[in-house]
């Protein structure tokens, strides 16, 4: 299904088929991107993109299967961020998927529609979950200051350190992902290239 946005990128041109029948179908004129930086740099950005995506979401499972309610790091105001990640999560994971496979051939052009699942996505995606998980840990910090001037009555658990450590690897990950973003840059192609 072809989002509106690059609907105005093709157009609808008639062909004949293998039987000899005129068939319409849409053909893509828009223009062709390409990585502005070399293959092989390109190629090993996207291995380290992909890396540190599969450390943050390998993070974020650590940190919600060690979640309990009966510790301090329940709160709402540290829990809440942090699951409502899962969601820029998944399109970040998609975005290192889809750079991952133009990674493999990093010379080919690529369509607009294309582009913009890899990298604008990563780095939209990215940084709304910078801001999410940076709110998880000042929530984490929050209980910790709260815990240690005796107004939170809940105790310090073994899963509270373990959340707050794996939250804390998370936003580490992600950061490194935001930071590399620049390394995935794409231009217009060259009209020959196309």
């Amino acid at each position: 299904m072809l989002n509106k946005k690059y609907v105005g990128d093709y157009r609808l041109e008639n062909m004949k088929d293998k039987k000899g029948k005129v068939v319409t179908k849409p053909v893509y004129k828009g223009t062709y991107y390409v990585f502005e930086k070399p293959a092989d740099k390109v190629r090993s950005e996207v291995r380290l993109i992909a890396a540190f995506t599969l450390l943050a979401i390998l993070f974020f499972v650590l940190a919600v299967a060690f979640y309990s309610n009966k510790g301090f790091s329940a709160q709402y105001y540290t829990l809440v961020p942090f699951l409502v990640c899962v969601f820029p999560l998944l399109y970040l994971a998609i975005a290192a998927f889809y750079l991952l496979k133009s990674g493999n051939s990093p010379e080919s052009p690529v369509t607009r529609e294309r582009k913009d699942k890899m990298h604008e996505r990563l780095a939209k995606s990215s940084f709304v979950i910078m801001l999410l998980s940076g709110w998880n840990l000042c929530g984490i910090v929050l209980a910790y200051i709260l815990k240690l001037a005796g107004r939170e009555s809940r105790p310090v658990t073994v899963n509270d350190i373990v959340f707050s450590s794996a939250s804390l690897f998370f936003f580490a990950s992600i950061v490194l992902v935001f930071s590399r973003r620049k390394n995935v840059t794409m231009v217009p192609a060259a009209k020959g290239d196309n």
